[in-house]
């Protein structure tokens, strides 16, 4: 009888099981800082591409957290009308705002200056591919992110309530004069807006970015471990949410709680693959997490 061969990992499979083995042999000290602001560990962009009309905002509400999202009117020199490109989402958008916001931080401006001269360059720098198909899904959420006003609104415990509003990246020559059908070019900066890097800087989340790399092709895998690195490493005693109440923070997107705990399931194991220091458990009532360290000792370093 003859023995059945091993199953070939996919390409995608056997580039994540490698990011895992690299990810194993750096300490926690020496892994590589990415930032997000820290209402973003409690509301989150939209997992997928939402179609929405431009008149109509996407929002996302967690406990005293309500996040908005709405499309600025981006105009066209070329054919003297205004276009709507979008709002930001997936796993990339979240990964490059994370490396933007570390970009920021390090360099102490709201004026990123890129050694990379493209942004093939860049990608291949912060860990993507340089194929031309990331290029142009990069390009594109970057756009996207740079015409969308984002409000993170805080009701306090008193009934009032507290916006902040955060265009984010400016500084981009979207329709460039010389390749009008190229949205999007490259420049050697990006520059943050006011308000964002104000609201960056007092609030800064620092995560990590050989994790984010095993979690680059899911969404909702970065949402949970952006959540769990904000939240673990302060807990003074056992935190328990029910499956509900996960939903709201994690499923929005998905239409039964039955459907839900599968994918919730999955999320929470590959998590754990990067996150391994994450202590939580679940069960048929709900989740339970307890105090972990956190996936970044380190300081930021300003200059």
């Amino acid at each position: 009888m003859s023995e059945e061969k091993p199953q070939k990992l996919s390409r995608y499979a056997e580039s994540r099981h490698k990011l895992i083995m690299e990810s194993f042999n750096i300490s926690r000290d020496d892994r590589e800082q990415l930032y997000m602001p820290v209402a973003l560990a409690h509301v989150y962009f939209p997992r997928r591409d939402v179609k929405l009309d431009p008149t109509e905002s996407y929002i996302h509400k967690s406990g005293h957290f309500q996040l908005n999202i709405s499309q600025l009117p981006v105009p066209n020199i070329h054919t003297g009308k205004n276009q709507f490109l979008g709002l930001p989402f997936g796993p990339k958008a979240r990964l490059l705002l994370g490396v933007i916001n570390a970009l920021a931080l390090q360099q102490g401006s709201n004026k990123i200056e890129i050694e990379a001269d493209s942004l093939p360059k860049f990608l291949q720098k912060i860990g993507l591919t340089d194929g031309g198909n990331q290029i142009s899904q990069a390009r594109n959420q970057i756009a996207r992110l740079s015409a969308s006003l984002i409000s993170v609104a805080y009701r306090d415990t008193d009934g009032s309530s507290v916006h902040g509003q955060m265009p984010i990246v400016k500084g981009f020559d979207l329709f460039p004069k010389t390749h009008p059908e190229q949205l999007l070019l490259w420049r050697r900066n990006i520059v943050l807006s006011l308000d964002y890097w104000d609201e960056l800087q007092k609030h800064p989340l620092p995560l990590s970015m050989e994790h984010l790399k095993i979690l680059s092709g899911n969404a909702r895998a970065i949402d949970f471990y952006t959540w769990m690195a904000y939240r673990l490493h302060s807990l003074d005693k056992e935190l328990f949410l029910s499956w509900a109440t996960m939903k709201d923070i994690f499923g929005g997107d998905i239409g039964t709680m039955k459907n839900f705990k599968v994918k919730m399931r999955q999320t929470a194991d590959l998590v754990k693959l990067a996150y391994s220091d994450a202590k939580f458990s679940f069960d048929g009532e709900g989740w339970r997490f307890r105090k972990s360290l956190a996936p970044i000792q380190k300081k930021i370093l300003l200059p």
